[in-house]
């Protein structure tokens, strides 16, 4: 839970740091995402820039689309990969609600646990991508498992930070919700980087 505190605090600052290209490729990128085919090379952007963020190496708009150009493959069989399994489970879920058997309640619930098992550790695959040897959509979906079995607190430290600057900005100024995407980015590289220092161990002497 700590790494995610952490994780939080320095999104904080790399959020002021950056706000100039943070806001500007966010509401951009935002943009782009409503017409829904983009959203992979959004994601892209938004997580390779997070990465250089995170670096302390500077990013330009330039940057910010090569990153969606190069990166743009794996995020478009990532997202496929999400929606697919997604889409399945809450069809399963919606078919066992719809039954009259006793068994059938305690199968949906099962289902629900399922899907919320499945997208939790999801915004950490995109910056494993970015971090690991091995680029593999399998490598990075194991990894993230592996780094939210370890510390399930952190990331759900992340997903309640989204949710709750999700609701009052729905609120109050529902265009700046198209900065969530590069939140997510900025929170589950910080994450993500704090997790993998934490399991590397100190160094050998």
């Amino acid at each position: 839970m700590l790494d995610g505190i952490r994780a939080l605090r320095l999104t904080a600052l790399d959020f002021w740091e950056e706000s100039f290209i943070v806001l500007g490729t966010g509401l951009v990128g935002g943009l782009l995402s409503l017409l829904l085919l983009p959203v992979p090379f959004v994601l892209a952007a938004h997580y390779g820039s997070a990465e250089r963020i995170t670096e302390e190496r500077i990013v330009t708009w330039r940057i910010w689309l090569q990153c969606g150009r190069k990166h743009a493959p794996f995020f478009y069989k990532w997202m496929l990969l999400v929606v697919l399994v997604s889409v399945i489970l809450a069809g399963n879920i919606a078919f066992y609600q719809r039954l009259d058997a006793s068994w059938a309640a305690p199968v949906s619930w099962f289902m629900v646990s399922l899907l919320g098992l499945w997208l939790l550790p999801q915004p950490l695959v995109p910056a494993l991508y970015f971090r690991q040897a091995d680029r593999r959509l399998r490598v990075a979906l194991r990894n993230a498992a592996v780094l939210t079995l370890t510390d399930p607190l952190s990331i759900i430290v992340l997903w309640l930070a989204l949710i709750v600057l999700a609701i009052p900005l729905g609120y109050i100024a529902w265009p700046l919700l198209l900065l969530l995407p590069v939140m997510m980015a900025l929170l589950g590289t910080r994450l993500v980087r704090l997790r993998l220092k934490h399991l590397s161990g100190p160094p050998q002497s």
